[in-house]
């Protein structure tokens, strides 16, 4: 009875196997695949920038560091849809430095390459932010804001991050370009 039941199984595991190899070929070819967008995807509106006071946008914000590494530190960047409706974000984000309104340096400019990544209301992204201690790169550095420019929008966006910076060269001579854009689910410290 032992064999018979063990067969079953056999039997029973080889029919899912054959029916996963029947269906994935079926799915592949109805999802869009990495980087492919669906029409209906690339007719939602771009995600503009929203401000603690203004919702309807795309809403950055810092999180923790992430990791540290030998002359430098990561940190995770949320971009949040606070809107009502679906939008998108395509490229990875720009970034600079400012410090009593005005720029340090440059910019590191946006660029519109890259994955779409759709955001639902609520919905999040997550940006690695790469930056430098300025003491290797210049003798009195300046306290500074880091502002991000999300790609297609000329406003920045608050990261409410302050790093030291060197004033004259880009990005502060500490911010790196961000990582690209990775869509994520929620709010940490909310649930929705």
């Amino acid at each position: 009875m032992k064999l018979t039941q063990l067969a079953a199984r056999k039997a029973l595991a080889a029919a899912a196997i054959t029916g996963a190899a029947i269906l994935l070929p079926a799915t592949a070819l109805a999802a869009p695949g990495p980087g492919v967008t669906s029409h209906a995807q690339a007719a939602l509106p771009t995600c503009g920038v929203a401000t603690p006071d203004l919702r309807g946008g795309a809403f950055v914000w810092s999180a923790n560091p992430s990791f540290g590494y030998a002359g430098g530190m990561v940190y995770w960047l949320e971009v949040t849809n606070t809107g009502r409706h679906t939008c998108t974000l395509r490229g990875v984000p720009g970034v600079a430095a400012i410090r009593n309104g005005h720029l340090v340096g440059s910019k590191i400019p946006a660029s519109p390459k890259g994955k779409l990544v759709v955001l639902k209301p609520f919905q999040t992204a997550h940006i690695n932010l790469g930056t430098r201690f300025a003491g290797e790169f210049c003798a009195h550095p300046v306290s500074a804001q880091v502002v991000v420019y999300l790609p297609g929008q000329a406003r920045a966006s608050d990261t409410f991050l302050s790093v030291p910076v060197c004033p004259g060269k880009p990005g502060g001579g500490v911010l790196g370009p961000p990582g690209a854009m990775t869509a994520g689910v929620g709010i940490p410290g909310y649930s929705f």
